[in-house]
């Protein structure tokens, strides 16, 4: 006899005949109020239960849970009971119990839902901001909040992290949600925090030149499981972290000021990370909402052994010379040094050609001179101070045009090092033609290899940035679907001829109008593009 435990619910027994039946049939059966708004047709999650014993009993996900699962974003204890059949005892719960939670269930998306995980959480706060923002106009106040929290974001995103939310003049960070490792995942929010202190300097001229003030901010970093996921009304709902680890992380931010500290570090971070950082004083001290006490400790510096790979450490040096208003001429870089082609014609792909005077004084690189000498001196910069491994001048190049695209707010786009650069002149740039035939822009890309909505794709880049007549878009400096959408709304008025012809033939048009109704379809199409133009030569030499 089979039990299956139906927790608030009912326990049934069944012969081992009768487990050919999923879930949900043998809850139906057993009178259970089993919500299935698809009808077990694995359309909806409103059948899903929670495993919490006998998981190993289970048969595994067949295709159809299997795609509902990463769309929703699914742990492996959530199981949708209209696909899934145990061979044993289980204990189980409904997940979807009335119609306020079949409402609810409706909202999960793709994002990660409801689990744990061990995360690093960084709290920041503007010490005595209540006292600047009663003094100061509402504009000052407003303006000022969107300047500090721009470039104490971009250290948090700069080391990988996620900026959970702002909090009045406060700032939370996740740091860990996609690199599991304590140690890197606890160096990168101190490496985050310290530059944010720097950059604190910088705002604070500003602050003293305009506005005769200057800020003061405390921060606290603790270490340990949080639970992750969405919350919020069903149309306003938001990824965050809460928990425990969470709320002492915010309680240890609130000490730096009693300790006249700027950063704190929980016990938790200091035992992962002590032979890599500068400490200063430790002491113990009670945690608000907290019984007993609690170690803490003052973070001055880190060591030179804190340092990641140099590939990483690339990434970052990259990042501080990327500005976010110029993102379109690092993007444009790197399209100009993936159009190189041999005598012959053939498609050699991003391999550094472009350092070579030959193609770096072609008049097509005005625009992205700026960029191409940054990557450059940053290269010969490396190798002077004798690091091993150092990138090539292609990786660099791939590297740079992802993080430009990150920072304008595109996708993020995993780049691997491993390109060559020629120890010579090997072939010449060759630029698409600025035509009002589509197909010109077709045979040109053809010849990289590209599909026509490949081409309209890359066409899709002009969403950031400027040509000689001004910006393609309203909003040059973020990466977003407008390009396609201007295209469809004016014809691309203020575009180029190359732009306007994607209207002209009834394919490309209605690729543009696909990616005009949904931007996360651009994103996604573009991401993969992009890997596939920067990759091609890394590949055929590895």
């Amino acid at each position: 006899m089979i039990k299956i435990i139906f927790e608030n619910d009912k326990e049934v027994f069944l012969e081992p005949s009768e487990l050919n039946k999923p879930l949900l049939q043998i809850s139906l059966d057993a009178g259970i109020p089993h919500i299935h708004a698809c009808g077990g047709n694995a359309r909806c999650s409103t059948c899903r239960v929670l495993i919490q014993d006998g998981d190993e009993h289970l048969l595994p996900r067949n295709e159809k849970e299997t795609a509902l699962a990463q769309k929703k974003g699914f742990p492996e204890n959530v199981r949708l009971a209209c696909q899934t059949k145990t061979t044993g005892d289980i204990v189980l719960r409904r997940l979807v119990i009335d119609e306020a939670d079949r409402a609810l269930a409706s909202t999960f998306s793709d994002l990660i839902s409801g689990i744990e995980k061990p995360v690093a959480i960084l709290f920041s706060d503007i010490r005595g901001f209540t006292s600047f923002s009663e003094n100061h106009l509402p504009y000052d106040v407003i303006h000022i909040l969107n300047r500090y929290f721009y470039r104490m974001g971009d250290k948090v995103l700069k080391y990988g992290g996620t900026i959970d939310k702002y909090i009045g003049d406060g700032l939370m960070a996740i740091f860990g949600l996609e690199d599991p490792d304590p140690i890197r995942a606890n160096l990168n929010a101190i490496r985050s925090a310290l530059e944010m202190r720097s950059e604190l300097e910088n705002l604070n001229t500003y602050l003293q030149n305009h506005l005769g003030a200057e800020f003061e901010i405390g921060i606290g970093i603790n270490y340990g499981t949080a639970i992750l996921g969405k919350l919020g009304h069903p149309l306003s709902m938001s990824f965050t972290a809460i928990g425990d680890t969470v709320n002492s992380a915010s309680r240890i931010e609130t000490t730096t000021k009693k300790a006249g500290a700027k950063i704190l570090i929980s016990q938790k971070v200091y035992e992962s990370v002590k032979d890599r950082i500068q400490k200063g004083r430790s002491f113990e001290t009670k945690l608000k909402g907290k019984t007993g006490n609690y170690k803490v400790h003052e973070v001055l510096g880190t060591k030179n052994n804190c340092e990641g790979s140099v590939w990483q450490e690339t990434g970052y040096r990259l990042w501080d010379k990327i500005d976010p208003t110029e993102a379109g001429a690092w993007l444009r870089m790197v399209f100009h040094a993936a159009s190189i082609f041999s005598a012959d014609g053939e498609w050699l792909g991003l391999e550094g050609s472009i350092r070579f005077p030959s193609i770096l004084n072609d008049e097509f690189n005005r625009g992205v001179t700026k960029q191409i000498e940054a990557v450059i001196h940053l290269k010969e910069e490396m190798e002077k101070e004798g690091r091993a491994n150092v990138p090539s001048l292609a990786d660099m190049i791939a590297l740079s045009g992802a993080l430009a695209l990150q920072k304008a707010g595109g996708p993020q786009v995993h780049i691997l090092p491993g390109r060559r650069d020629s120890s010579y002149p090997s072939g010449r740039m060759l630029m698409p033609v600025d035509s009002p035939d589509v197909k010109d822009s077709l045979d040109y890309f053809s010849m990289m290899g590209f599909s026509v909505r490949d081409t309209v794709l890359l066409l899709g880049v002009h969403t950031l940035g400027w040509h000689s007549k001004g910006s393609f878009t309203d909003t040059p400096n973020i990466f977003n679907n407008h390009y396609f959408r201007d295209l469809l709304l004016d014809g691309g008025i203020r575009m180029l001829a190359s732009d306007r012809a994607l209207l002209g033939s009834e394919e490309t048009k209605r690729m543009v109008m696909e990616y005009a109704l949904n931007e996360s379809l651009f994103f996604k199409d573009f991401q993969g593009l992009y890997q596939r133009l920067v990759e091609q030569k890394r590949l055929e030499e590895s």
